[in-house]
């Protein structure tokens, strides 16, 4: 179909399309002048936002990485500690040992606590404290063992927080560097997924202080825990130091003490027994002079009967009757002061074999404890036992006791370790 302005030669539809062209044209280039200035608005302002996006993503990459660091050197702290800790609860069952060893070869198999009961004085007072001393610091390590394993336990449940939080900060650290390169990823999440809540920059922030709070308390702790558990293992050393040497100084005392009286009871039987010897040989002589005086009597009795076979006129009282019968009368005196003396010596060595015997007695319950305190002193210098013992008085013999040997050294106590041996200090 032909256009009718044009087949009859009009101008007046040229101009109409001429209009249109004009206003397309116009529009065209009113276009692409606003398309241009749209699309370098939108480069800017993607630049801008880009280079915002940046600098707010490096600021939380710098503040995430400051937390990091923070924590994890909090973390190795506090792993420190705990091995400290570990250190010292396996320190502590040493500890428990050794004093169970002391218990057990010094207080009951070496010292012999008790071993004079009824009969005590300060060595077995002092024996029996240090019993108790060492049996009350046993079970006072023992609950500081549980003490120190749950003190252990709740730091290490701090480290686990805190290493879970570093964890999520290192994996966080990683998306947000990888957010930094102008890469697409498929892990965008559609309309249909959950979105996960944010919590906000303030709250991030007082959590990550409350865990320094937390690990900073938790590391201070385990430093003043390891400092009281070094000097409670430092005090039992001491205390066990000073009652060793106090059990130690007295029983050497009470040795040395009744190795004295022992050869005092010595000399004393000695004297007993030559006073008994002495005493034998008068009482024989005594014997001797009863047995001359009777033999004596007879005689005078004999001469006084033989007198009385005189005639009857030469039965008179003579000077030698009178003679006879006061020498009988002095012979009965005598006698009788003989018989007398007898039983005194008698008497007197009756006493005397009693004293021995106490003596005898004394002096054996002497020798046992001398050979206990020896054994004692002995065992507790850690030297071997000696099979041998010391053998009693016999009633003709004294006994001998041996000389108190040299002090090599005193009850072995804990001692401290190496400062060196420790992972950390503070």
């Amino acid at each position: 179909m032909f256009c009718e302005d044009v087949c009859l030669g009009a101008t007046k539809g040229i101009d109409k399309l001429r209009a249109i062209s004009d206003e397309l044209s116009e529009k065209v280039v009113e276009q692409l002048s606003g398309n241009q200035e749209l699309v370098m608005i939108t480069d800017l302002e993607r630049e801008s936002n880009d280079y915002l996006y940046k600098r707010c993503v490096k600021d939380r990459i710098s503040d995430i990485a400051s937390w990091h660091w923070v924590l994890e050197d909090l973390s190795k702290r506090l792993q420190e500690a705990i091995d400290a800790l570990k250190y010292e609860h396996n320190a502590l069952r040493v500890v428990v040992d050794r004093v169970q060893t002391e218990i057990k070869e010094n207080s009951n198999d070496g010292s012999q606590r008790g071993a004079l009961c009824p009969l005590t004085d300060d060595v077995e007072e002092s024996i029996i404290k240090e019993y108790e001393f060492l049996r009350d610091q046993k079970k006072y390590f023992e609950n500081l063992i549980e003490e120190l394993y749950k003190k252990t336990s709740g730091i290490e449940r701090i480290k686990t927080i805190i290493d879970r939080d570093v964890s999520n900060k290192k994996q966080a650290l990683r998306i947000e560097e990888s957010s930094l390169n102008n890469h697409f990823t498929e892990d965008t999440p559609t309309h249909n997924q959950n979105k996960k809540r944010g919590s906000p920059i303030k709250q991030w922030e007082k959590r990550c202080s409350r865990l320094k709070r937390s690990g900073l308390k938790a590391l201070c702790n385990a430093v003043v825990t390891r400092k009281q558990v070094r000097a409670a293992r430092m005090k039992l050393s001491i205390s066990a130091q000073a009652f060793s040497l106090k059990v130690d100084a007295i029983l050497r005392r009470r040795l040395h003490t009744n190795k004295i009286k022992l050869q005092d009871l010595n000399w004393q039987r000695e004297e007993a027994a030559r006073d008994y010897d002495s005493l034998q040989e008068e009482l024989t002589c005594t014997e001797m002079a009863v047995i001359e005086t009777m033999n004596q009597k007879k005689l005078v009795e004999s001469r006084l009967a033989n007198r009385s076979h005189r005639p009857t006129g030469e039965l008179t009282k003579d000077d030698v009757n009178r003679t006879l019968r006061e020498e009988q009368v002095k012979l009965k005196r005598t006698l009788k002061d003989l018989r007398n003396n007898i039983n005194r010596i008698i008497t007197l060595q009756n006493k005397l074999s009693k004293a021995v015997t106490n003596i005898d007695c004394c002096a054996n319950d002497l020798i046992h404890v001398i050979s206990l305190d020896e054994e004692r002193i002995r065992s507790r210098q850690g030297e071997p036992k000696q099979s041998e013992s010391i053998t009693t008085t016999s009633n003709t013999h004294s006994s001998d006791v041996s000389k108190p040997r040299e002090s090599s050294g005193q009850l072995a106590v804990i001692q401290e370790e190496d400062e060196n041996d420790y992972p950390f200090d503070f």
